[in-house]
């Protein structure tokens, strides 16, 4: 069931989705319309799950399940798995390269492969974690690289 992102409980479950390049409002408005589509009709073993999705940053898709009334099976997330990469073909867009690091430098995202990080960043740079798992999380998904998973890279 189709709800809106910004209603639902800050304890909801979320995944990431990350485009290397910033979305055209075109592309956000197809990518929208799709999981919108789709999260009507996304289901548990037959039971509805109540779900919304956002674009943050113009890079950033989220999706969140509000799991106090059903939560996600494994076949259902792997549904939502083949819906991103249904999207990635449409569009030509990587979507779930988990080797890429995205990074706020002077102002703006940029979409650094694992392998170079060190090169571009420091222990300072801050950087978007979408390893996060809680909606209440994206208030602190953006923070430096010490803090985070990365940390081991530069």
């Amino acid at each position: 069931m189709l709800a809106d992102f910004y209603t639902l409980p800050e304890h909801s479950r979320i995944w990431i989705y990350a485009s290397e390049n910033a979305l055209t409002h075109d592309k956000q408005n197809y990518i929208l319309n799709y999981i919108s589509e789709h999260l009507k009709g996304w289901n548990a073993h037959k039971v509805p799950l109540t779900a919304g999705v956002t674009i943050l940053e113009n890079h950033f898709i989220v999706v969140a399940l509000d799991e106090n009334k059903n939560g996600a099976s494994g076949c259902s997330i792997d549904i939502l798995q083949k819906t991103i990469q249904e999207i990635e073909k449409e569009l030509t867009l990587s979507l779930m390269n988990r080797l890429n690091v995205f990074c706020k430098i002077e102002q703006e995202i940029h979409c650094i492969s694992s392998f170079k990080l060190s090169t571009v960043a420091n222990k300072d740079t801050l950087f978007y974690d979408l390893t996060i798992l809680a909606k209440s999380d994206l208030n602190t998904y953006l923070k430096p690289i010490y803090e985070g998973w990365c940390a081991h890279l530069v």
